[in-house]
């Protein structure tokens, strides 16, 4: 077991199987945890870049006065506009640019500072009662992988006692299937997560106890070689746990393997190490101090030691509904301390204080609070350091101590790692505010003190429940507010300047969207709020220095005036007297000094040009959010919070956001054919380059296709919207019920359902979207006269069935070519299809609903590639009445499956020539080779059930080659359902499967979705 640990190779770890894009990241190692000592070389030019930035910039200024108001050059009004505003413009991107040469100086003074606490400090001080520590993970519809990801990071931490509570933020009544998935996802995680540690702390808490108890019986408490021996035996097992639980871990993106290689086998390396140097020491007789092994057994204790639980606040009406995460946070913050009882009220249930012995939940009140976002992860020492580091005198003001987030390395696709290199900028950005004590809260993750959150506690009512405020909600970067109140009541902030934090950025340009427009949101909102923070800082007898004002007014307000100026620089034509050459001197140090980050974070110099190109496109979306903030200024009505969508698909861009690069796009290839014309080649320059940089970022980080896809779905959904049935005026009287008879009739004619609502029903391109289906046989006025009934799934429109078609496609396995696609229904209401069906079945109306979804199936399917065919399910009921069957199935212009799995051999005797049949869900028993020999199906579809465990169980991959050879001998096909992983995979293709489908290969999505997806293969 030693040689296995101590030779792990982190090479051999699995890799997700993902497509990546040219252009990738090509990092596998994180950011080294101290980054190396800067050169006084670098700090030289750093300081030459400020002082070449500063005086280049004055001396443009004084030369501009000079020529156009003293020289007279500025003739006109309009001229002297020009030249005031032109200068404006070049303070403002000369004053960031200014921010940045600092802070990054102020980032090398720290890291040459920095001395990290050696081991044994930790351990002594984990020897002690230590301080509790409650980390809240907020979550608002996260999948399941990302959110286990996150819980694992917090609850392995190397600090004792940890309480994990996962806030699910998700709606209590999900209207889909995915999202009631999710959900219930969210709900049985933490359980799972705390049975899984219990075994690893269950042993080594046994092994501990059993050494303290040996030692009791002793006559000298002093230790043993063996327990030395003992004490390496639980680290190596300790160790092959953490491994085995990378090796279970699902392989999707590079967050997965960066969690298993750094996080998760890093821990194991190290515990592995210490158990080969104890036992090297036991070999040689060298028997270490009790004290010794006793801090070692509880490190080790410390790692598992760890309670994961959840909490949901949309449960509870006395609670606030506000849809932010800062209300998710304040909402459990505001209980901590106390014992509450569940209360059913009028409006719903409530929590209330408890008497003692009452409490139905009781949460406690930890002396640090650990925030972590749910798409975040932290290295095994995050907690233990940072609250070491606030438990020490120096830093007993300090309310918040964080590590701002890096990207995680390996990224698939060019814009992730474009967006990473900006965000690995950004920690070096905040790590030097930090020398300059104008540290702000970013609230990916950080340790926060309970009595600073209590200090800046706000209450407000909403109706008669006290809702308590600790983080402001007031703007969507609700922690930088926080910032300024934490001021005010004299705390102070703090970066640990180390790495030790990771957090995944946006996959797609539509989801980067949503995030940088929150980010520009809010800042001009709280820029007054600094006036309180210095007035209070002044009323305590302490000064101000301009160093901070400057750098905090920077971060709040610079994306809003750099945004305005680079636009003004590139849209209006300014007077040619105002270009002047030197202004290249004001840019060119901050380009350079970025260069040289970009490379010392592991990227390329020329990266900075990317940079600039990425932060072109990026303009719209900074202005919208800085408008946002204006709006909300003037009106006092908060902007909506938007979520950044961590989805594997591609989130859709909004129109705004890809008119507008292209429309700069094309101004500035204006203005270049306009500088040639007029001969103005130090403006060519500038336009050219903007030019090239912004069209390379069109190309590369948002894609010609998906542009274009984009705006053709926008118009497409702007020309063609779903059309709402009219309501029939009142009249009186009830409608009358159709009979059996007519409502046949109707399936025959193809008029089942309200198809007003059905969007380009009979076009070729076919439909993914809503579709609506009205029971005609129980209308909305004969319910009242019935007596009391079970609730049925319904849609919450005038009582319809709202459902829409999904297709999962069908591969060859040996050569992952698509031959056909499944048809499934999924209701917009999360009901299941089978109880969607079910309760249709209840009215008397399932037939005509199993027809509409069979008829929205073929339209939708039009679309799909023409070398495939389409599998639909079919009801028994439906299959028994070929009249309302048969014209349904003539509506289909490619190859037909029907699935079937509760059909007896004489329901098929009827079926149109050339529809072929799929016994559904079979296992690879007798009964299945029964079934197949009585009603000789074209194809067999093997259930999930029976290839749980195929990849490791030679008895089961046994049976299926059996099944397989009886389906060959009867002419029929087997087709693998379920398949969720490669290894699944590739045993069904050793056991001789041709075709199969399951989430691994693809999952259901729309037409439109799936036709994509056949394009990029």
């Amino acid at each position: 077991m030693k040689g296995d640990l101590m030779q792990r190779n982190p090479v051999d770890q699995r890799r997700p199987d993902a497509p990546r894009q040219w252009g990738a990241d090509r990092r596998s190692a994180p950011h080294p945890l101290v980054p190396a000592p800067i050169s006084e070389g670098r700090i030289a030019r750093g300081r030459l870049a400020i002082v070449l930035t500063i005086t280049v910039w004055a001396c443009y200024l004084i030369g501009t006065v000079i020529q156009q108001f003293i020289a007279g050059r500025a003739s006109t009004a309009r001229l002297a506009i020009e030249a005031i505003v032109y200068m404006i413009v070049v303070t403002g991107l000369a004053a960031s640019a200014t921010a940045y040469l600092i802070t990054r100086i102020g980032y090398f003074y720290r890291t040459r500072a920095h001395h990290r606490a050696p081991r044994i400090v930790l351990d002594n001080f984990l020897q002690g009662t230590t301080p509790s520590v409650t980390v809240i993970v907020p979550s608002y519809q996260e999948d399941e992988r990302v959110i286990r990801t996150t819980l694992l990071s917090a609850a392995l931490q190397e600090y004792p006692g940890l309480r994990v509570v996962l806030l699910i933020d998700d709606p209590q009544q999900p209207r889909t299937r995915a999202a009631r998935d999710l959900l219930l996802a969210a709900r049985a995680l933490p359980g799972a997560l705390e049975a899984e540690l219990s075994v690893p702390y269950g042993r080594v808490q046994a092994a501990y106890e059993r050494f303290e108890e040996a030692l009791a019986e002793r006559d000298e408490r002093a230790a043993t070689t063996e327990d030395m021996r003992d004490l390496a035996a639980e680290y190596r097992f300790a160790a092959g746990w953490l491994i085995g639980l990378g090796r279970r871990q699902d392989m999707v993106d590079h967050t997965d393997v960066f969690f298993v290689e750094h996080i998760l086998n890093a821990l194991a390396e190290d515990l592995g190490t210490i158990a080969e140097a104890l036992g090297s020491g036991a070999d040689e007789e060298a028997a270490l101090p009790v004290e010794r092994l006793t801090q070692l057994y509880r490190r080790l204790l410390a790692i598992f030691d760890a309670s994961v639980t959840s909490f949901e606040r949309k449960r509870y009406v006395s609670l606030s509904s506000e849809a932010n995460k800062a209300m998710n946070l304040n909402s459990y913050i505001g209980l901590m301390g106390g014992g509450y009882q569940e209360v059913s009220t009028p409006l719903g249930v409530a929590l209330v204080p408890a008497g003692p012995g009452q409490a139905e939940l009781v949460v406690p009140d930890p002396d640090y609070v650990l925030t972590l976002d749910a798409d975040s992860v932290l290295l095994p020492e995050y907690c233990l350091r940072l609250v070491h580091l606030m438990e020490q005198g120096a830093h007993e003001r300090d309310a918040v101590a964080q590590t701002p987030y890096s990207a995680f390395p390996g990224s698939a696709t060019r814009i992730e790692r474009m967006s990473g290199a900006t965000t690995d900028i950004q920690h070096i950005v905040h790590q030097g505010m930090t020398h300059y004590d104008a540290t702000f809260w970013v609230g990916a993750n950080a340790v926060l003190r309970k009595k600073a959150l209590d200090d800046i506690r706000e209450v407000a009512y909403e109706g008669d429940w006290e809702i308590s405020r600790y983080i402001q909600d007031r703007t969507v970067i609700e922690d930088t507010e926080s910032t300024i109140d934490l001021g005010v009541h004299g705390w102070t902030l703090y970066n640990y300047p180390e790495r030790m934090a990771y957090s995944a950025t946006p996959p797609d340009f539509g989801s980067l969207c949503i995030q940088r427009q929150r980010w520009a949101n809010g800042g001009l909102l709280i820029l007054s709020r600094l006036k309180d923070q210095f007035r209070a800082r002044t009323a305590r007898g302490k000064k101000n220095r301009f160093g901070e004002l400057f750098l905090r007014v920077n971060y709040m307000a610079s994306i809003f005036w750099s945004s305005v100026c680079l636009v003004v620089m590139l849209a209006y034509p300014f007077n040619a007297d105002l270009l002047n050459p030197i202004l290249l001197l004001v840019s060119v140090p901050y380009f350079l000094m970025m260069s040289a980050d970009l490379k010392a974070c592991g990227y390329k110099r020329l990266d900075v040009l990317r940079v600039y190109g990425f932060n072109l496109i990026l303009l719209p979306v900074n202005l919208s959010g800085s408008f946002a903030s204006i709006l909300q200024l003037l009106t006092g009505e908060k902007s909506a919070f938007k979520r950044t969508p961590k989805v594997r698909n591609r989130t859709t861009a909004a129109t705004t956001y890809l008119i507008a690069p292209l429309a700069l796009i094309a101004l500035c290839a204006w203005t270049a054919v306009r500088d040639v014309q007029l001969h103005q080649w130090d403006n060519l320059v500038f336009a050219g380059l903007n030019l090239v940089l912004a069209t390379y970022a069109m190309v590369a980080f948002v894609g010609v296709g998906n542009t274009v896809v984009d705006l053709v779905t926008h118009l497409r959904n702007w020309l063609y919207r779903p059309v709402q049935p009219k309501r029939s005026r009142g009249t009186g009287k009830q409608p009358t019920p159709a009979t059996h008879s007519e409502g046949r009739a109707m399936a025959a004619t193809g008029a089942i359902g309200d198809w007003a609502s059905v969007l380009h029903y009979r076009s070729d391109k076919g439909s993914s979207g809503l579709v609506a289906v009205r029971s005609a046989q129980a209308p909305v006025g004969s319910r009242s006269r019935r007596g009391p009934q079970d609730p049925q799934p319904r849609s919450n429109s005038f009582e319809e069935f709202t459902f829409f078609t999904v297709f999962q496609p069908i591969f060859e396995l040996r050569s992952g070519t698509v031959v056909g696609y499944e048809a499934l229904t999924r209701f917009a209401d999360g009901t299941r299809p089978e109880r969607g069906l079910a309760a249709a079945q209840a009215q008397g109306v399932h037939i005509d609903l199993d027809a509409a979804l069979i008829r929205a199936a073929l339209a939708s399917a039009n679309a799909l590639p023409e070398d495939t065919w389409l599998a639909v399910n079919v009801s028994g009921d439906l299959l028994r009445r070929p009249r309302e069957l048969e014209p349904l199935l003539a509506e289909s212009a490619r190859p037909l499956i029907l699935e079937i799995s509760d059909a007896e051999g004489a329901d098929l005797d009827n079926l149109p020539a050339g529809v072929r049949i799929a016994v559904d869900d079979a296992g690879a028993g007798y009964d299945t080779l029964a079934r197949m020999e009585s009603l000789k199906p074209g194809f067999l579809k093997l259930g999930r059930a029976s290839l749980a465990g195929v990849e490791a169980e030679g008895a089961r991959r046994a049976s299926i080659r059996s099944l397989v050879e009886f389906a060959g001998e009867h002419n029929c096909t087997v087709i693998a359902e379920g398949i969720e992983s490669a290894q699944q995979r590739d045993a069904l293709v050793e056991c001789g499967v041709p075709l199969g489908q399951g989430f691994y290969l693809g999952r259901p999505v729309p037409v439109e979705r799936a036709l994509a997806d056949a394009a990029s293969r």
